[in-house]
């Protein structure tokens, strides 16, 4: 009878362990939207000077604002809504990061949909300038920019030669939400001489708006990408009724392209408006070493397109701008922020509308909700002489070359299998407890 007891017993016990590690794996996933987070992993570059802030992970109702400074140090961030600052032109908020330390990514919750906010980083050796961000509306349109590619071409120029040109051109856009670096972000990822010619290149850029990355096959120190983008997988947010999914295609990415492909599949499986997607290598191109596009994508990762009713998908990589149409989904080759050109093949890969070669430039894109369209203009920036060597015009604001119109189809929910939910069971145990 004992016997039984102390075994009735201990069932129960580890029940209740069971039961508490389960509470505590579910609230650790949540802490980054939940609290201030400061993140300190050790990094073993010495550091030129204090990096950042990146605004990054924005969505409707939190963001947070990412520091890598030079030494130990803890930072303070005031900030406040745009009506309140334009009475008071001062903050009502106040939050720091948690422990001293070199590394920061610190998350500002409770915040309204749609709505400006300013604010103000002290400490870290981060000048302390008013600067803004804002957050994503619960349903409607978006606009937003995308292009990458911004590293620079030693010893033929550096990036605040190139790539400031484009960044400064994209700062002058008016109401846009976030833009996407869509990777290559600098030429060599052990080099913080240039991580901080990339942060100058960008600096009024990232004074007024969210800063999300794609990582690229130059962008190889992903604890540093981590660090400043937030970034070391597949994730995906919605602005209004447009999810947009961001994949890791380079040879490094924790999940292979299969798991991506079947995580997307999961992402989109219960959205119903406009759905894009963005990764670094291009599914299709018509550059000259990789005529076609890259095969393992094609073969991989287009039925899971397909299946999602994917619409548009953009890339970089290819040191140009391309526009291809397969089976219905628009992909664009958006990779004119200063890297050196390449040439493209002539005749161009089938389903090939139109390319820009030796120009510097990005995309604007805005989802119309109401008219079911998703609109896109190529904005040129500059032209480059065909030995790199030289900016040979720089063009009037605004200077579109091409408008493009995509329909979005009408989608509807579906429920999942069991093996979608066996696969996201996995990833959940794989990158969470």
């Amino acid at each position: 009878m004992a016997t039984r007891e102390w075994t009735e017993g201990m069932r129960s016990l580890f029940i209740l362990v069971v039961v508490m590690w389960v509470i505590t794996c579910s609230s650790s996933a949540l802490s980054l939207t939940e609290k201030s987070t400061t993140e300190n992993p050790v990094i073993s570059k010495a550091m030129i000077s204090p990096i950042g802030p990146v605004v990054s992970g924005t969505d409707q109702n939190s963001t947070i604002i990412r520091i890598v400074a030079d030494s130990d140090c803890i930072p303070v961030i005031r900030y406040a809504n745009d009506s309140s600052f334009s009475l008071s032109q001062d903050y009502d908020k106040v939050i720091s990061g948690l422990p001293s330390g070199r590394n920061h990514a610190i998350s500002i919750i409770n915040l309204e949909p749609a709505t400006k906010y300013h604010y103000q980083v002290s400490g870290c050796g981060v000048q302390n300038t008013d600067r803004i961000f804002s957050t994503f509306p619960t349903s409607g349109s978006c606009t937003f920019i995308v292009y990458g590619d911004t590293r620079e071409q030693a010893p033929l120029y550096n990036q605040t030669e190139r790539h400031k040109l484009v960044a400064d051109r994209i700062a002058q856009e008016q109401d846009f939400l976030f833009v996407v670096n869509s990777g290559d972000l600098v030429s060599d990822s052990s080099d913080m001489a240039e991580w901080s010619r990339f942060f100058d290149a960008t600096d009024k850029l990232r004074s007024m708006t969210t800063y999300n990355a794609v990582p690229g096959n130059h962008d190889t120190d992903r604890l540093l990408f981590l660090q400043l983008f937030g970034m070391d997988t597949t994730t995906f947010f919605d602005c209004g009724n447009t999810r947009i999914v961001l994949l890791d295609s380079t040879d490094i990415s924790v999940m292979t392209l299969q798991e991506q492909a079947e995580w997307l599949e999961s992402a989109f499986r219960f959205h119903k408006g406009a759905k894009i997607v963005i990764l670094h290598y291009p599914v299709y191109s018509s550059d000259v070493n990789h005529y076609g596009g890259w095969l393992n994508l094609q073969e991989t990762l287009v039925p899971a397109l397909k299946k999602s009713g994917v619409r548009l998908v953009f890339n970089s990589h290819v040191h140009a701008f391309e526009q291809v149409e397969h089976n219905s989904i628009t992909y664009i080759t958006e990779a004119r922020g200063g890297a050196p050109a390449y040439p493209l093949n002539n005749p161009r890969t089938p389903g090939s509308v139109r390319a820009y070669e030796n120009t510097l430039g990005y995309s604007r894109v805005s989802v119309d909700q109401e008219k079911g369209e998703i609109k896109i203009d190529v904005i040129r920036v500059a032209d480059v002489s065909g030995d790199l060597r030289n900016i040979t015009r720089i063009y009037p604001d605004d200077t579109i070359d091409a408008h493009i119109r995509i329909h979005i189809s009408k989608t509807f929910y579906l429920f999942p299998d069991v093996n979608t939910l066996f696969f996201m069971n996995k990833m959940i145990s794989q990158n969470g407890c």
